[in-house]
């Protein structure tokens, strides 16, 4: 039986765990979409299901972006990202407006914006409405590929809607930029269809100015027919135009008297008639109760899997709302036809790979690696395998149609954002934590080729930058490389996953290439220090770069902003990096000067939670989001506690600015999310979790999907951050690593932390073992 032959909420309900039969309210209404909208946060609180397509949300600046602290809203854009640090989508903005159309909105956008109040907004997982100043009421929401919106116009307000196919997130960037060749591929078409219906495209890119581009296609439709229309091309509105091709246009719509407008729209990235197929398959009928009724029930059964018990409102709140958006992304791309659009530019069916009776459904887009490798993807394979596999799959081919794995792909293309060969990782990861129906042959393949061929991909680049230079000196100098020290330790990292991913699936070839990668991933050595006991900068003539100081942070990047780094290191320095092996932490505190070295700095470096390049911890960045669990290979392993119990009560908060940074597609989400669980998946490619301390006094996780159902209930007894024993299905285990066999299938699986206020002067706790040998 294909997506195509299935029931609308059927296909809504694809691949959720059979066991959630029953969706409760208290997981869903928890959920709060406005945290992180401000302070850098970049979430977005529009509709959307998870993993979906479409994001249909307000927009509040020129880049496309939510803004807490704005107050006009610029449209209702279709498509999304959640967290990023750059702009990216924001396609096909709609805004309810009463006036008319009397000058291009690429002339004067500010004139066409819509004071609000956020006493008057409200939203929920797949659904938002708001009340504009001038009483329009607007409520949204949305199925996978599609969405449905109602606006309702006060008596004596001309109901009247403006469709800019030319906003996206960056048509005014690459308008300030006369020579980027984008500006001869981005563009829009727009074309009216009958009284009742609007098509078209919308053509950009350009993520953290990559030279990336997709098409996103539209077909949308009311269900009243509009009395009058204009349309706009750049700088010219044309009153009488059916169509328009231009870098900016769009069209206004006159609805006359009507009070309620209904309007639906499906998208695709294949072609108009295909956006236009999944409309008629998903929204067929002009209900939007009954599509949010299907959302809410989507988001619950999903929620429901994570069950809390005591907590705060707070805890509750902020907990939820960071599962939330680690199931935002990756997004579905794949039309309910089955049809995508490659790397290759070429349209592809879905593979259909199987293994046994599982095969794939689905060809998604949209992976931040570098972020969500340490944390979302491994809660992704866990709680629904079904659709990881889907996702691992995805990347697969992708590499299949390009030539590399892709390195923070938008849409069908490669932005090489960040350092690393972070999909490596990834595949890794989902294999690891149970996601292992995908060509597990084809996906080695690739990794091993990025880990040992020299070779440029698309845009010509490289998924291992400087590869040849590591090989050959056995770390990235940094006269080859400014930021040498990070890109050869996530190397490092991505070198260790792969081994143990080559290491499982036990071919003879594929032991030696991990035996070969397990001691590359050693390659950290190379860059450490033993006179200054740091992770630093080093020249190809084996020379280290004069000028450092780890506390100084020099030598400095000039009139770069504080979160560069300095040289040697992205987003990061010494003390960030320096603590960025998890996989060889006993190597890197014998290094150090064990405790009496190492326990000092760790207490001086979670001094404070929040800098950049200052001596102490970043919760804003990735590289240190681990740390907390090098205690636990200290003689003070129940600090771990207290570092991990500040993080959560100091950097994230139930305001819109409670998220500590850019959420980065879930991942800092995902520090809260797992940490409040007692748990850490820190170690690249390994199938465990470090242990750490629960926030609730019982959770309980439903592990798997159709095919594997494994439940974990984790307890704690007592009051306090600090661990003094640990208990597996009631026998005493206290190991700080929690192997995932452990957790045994088809049966229920306990873990009892034993908590206390007062800091131990000892403890019983015993370090993970050694992953390195």
């Amino acid at each position: 039986m294909s997506a195509r032959s299935l029931a609308p909420e059927l296909v809504l309900l694809l691949c959720l765990p059979l066991f959630a039969q029953s969706s409760s309210p208290a997981s869903y209404d928890a959920v709060d979409p406005f945290i992180g909208t401000a302070g850098g946060g970049n979430t977005f609180p529009g509709a959307t299901l998870p993993w979906g397509m479409i994001q249909w949300s307000p927009d509040t600046g020129p880049d496309a972006g939510y803004r807490y602290d704005a107050h006009r809203i610029t449209g209702f854009s279709l498509t999304h990202l959640s967290g990023a640090g750059c702009p990216l989508y924001g396609d096909i903005p709609v805004l309810p407006w009463a006036g008319n159309l009397t000058v291009s909105p690429h002339v004067n956008g500010d004139l066409y914006t819509q004071p609000f109040d956020h006493s008057q907004e409200s939203a929920h997982p797949g659904y938002y409405a708001v009340t504009l100043a001038n009483g329009i009421r607007v409520e949204i929401t949305v199925s996978n590929t599609s969405g449905i919106a109602r606006f309702n116009f006060p008596a004596g307000t001309p109901a009247r809607l403006l469709l800019n196919a030319g906003g996206s997130a960056n048509s005014t960037i690459i308008d300030k930029k006369p020579d980027d060749p984008a500006r001869t591929q981005d563009g829009t078409t727009i074309r009216l269809v009958g009284s009742n219906a609007v098509e078209g495209e919308a053509r950009s890119g350009g993520f953290c100015s990559s030279p990336t581009r997709y098409t996103l296609y539209f077909a949308a439709e009311f269900r009243d027919p509009f009395v009058s229309t204009s349309m706009w091309h750049d700088d010219t509105v044309d009153p009488s135009a059916r169509e328009e091709n231009a870098r900016h246009a769009g069209a206004w719509f006159d609805f006359g008297s009507q009070r309620e407008v209904l309007m639906k729209v499906g998208l695709s990235f294949v072609s108009v008639a295909n956006a236009r197929a999944n409309l008629n398959h998903e929204i067929p009928v002009w209900d939007i109760d009954r599509v949010h009724n299907l959302a809410q029930r989507e988001w619950s059964r999903l929620l429901d899997q994570v069950q809390i018990a005591g907590g705060t409102p707070a805890q509750r709140t902020i907990f939820y709302t960071g599962l939330y958006h680690m199931f935002l992304s990756p997004n579905i791309f794949n039309d309910d036809n089955g049809d995508y659009i490659g790397f290759d530019g070429q349209v592809h069916h879905i593979s259909r790979f199987c293994v046994g009776v599982r095969c794939n459904l689905a060809q998604y887009a949209n992976f931040s690696d570098w972020d969500i490798y340490r944390d979302v993807i491994q809660l992704q394979a866990l709680l629904n395998p079904q659709r990881t596999e889907d996702e691992a799959q995805s990347l697969v081919n992708d590499a299949e149609q390009s030539g590399w794995l892709p390195r923070w792909p938008a849409a069908n293309d490669v932005t090489y954002v960040m350092g690393g060969d972070s999909p490596s990782a990834v595949l890794s990861e989902a294999f690891a934590f149970g996601a292992r129906g995908f060509d597990v042959g084809s996906a080695l393949h690739f990794m091993i080729k990025a880990a040992t061929e020299p070779g440029s991909g698309p845009h010509g680049n490289s998924e291992r930058p400087y590869l040849a230079a590591e090989l050959q000196y056995g770390y990235v100098p940094v006269d080859h490389d400014r930021i040498d020290v990070s890109r050869t330790l996530e190397y490092a990292s991505d070198d260790f996953a792969i081994a143990q991913f080559a290491r499982t699936l036990g071919d003879k070839a594929d032991k030696a290439d991990a035996t070969m990668l397990m001691k590359r991933a050693g390659n950290w050595q190379n860059l450490f220090d033993p006179e200054t006991k740091w992770i630093r900068p080093r020249s190809a003539d084996g020379s280290w770069l004069p000028g450092f100081d780890a506390d100084g942070s020099l030598p400095r990047v000039l009139n770069a902003p504080a979160w560069v780094g300095p040289v040697g290191y992205e987003e990061g320095n010494a003390w960030h990096y320096s603590f960025m092996v998890p996989f060889d932490y006993p190597r890197l505190v014998a290094a150090m000067g064990g405790n009496d070295a190492v326990v000092p700095r760790l207490d001086r470096f979670f001094s404070k939670l929040m800098c950049w390049n200052d001596p102490c911890f970043n919760m804003a960045n990735e590289p240190d989001f681990v740390t907390p669990y090098v205690y636990a290979y200290t003689n003070a392993p129940w600090k771990i506690g207290d570092v991990i119990t500040r993080i959560e009560q100091q950097t994230f908060t139930t305001k819109p600015d409670g998220i500590p940074g850019n959420d980065d597609l879930g991942a800092t989400s995902g520090v809260y999310v797992w940490n409040a669980l007692g748990l850490y998946p820190g170690v690249p490619g390994a199938a465990g979790v470090f242990l750490g301390t629960p926030m609730f006094p019982e959770a309980t996780l439903h592990l798997g999907g159709v095919f594997d159902h494994r439940t974990l209930v984790i307890r704690s007894e007592g009051t306090g951050p600090y661990v003094t024993s640990i208990a597996l299905n009631g026998q005493l285990y206290n190991q700080l690593w929690l192997p995932l066999d452990k957790i045994a299938p088809n049966t229920t699986t306990t873990l009892t932390f034993t908590l206390q206020s007062t800091e131990p002067s000892s403890t019983v706790l015993q370090p993970p073992a050694t992953f390195r040998p």
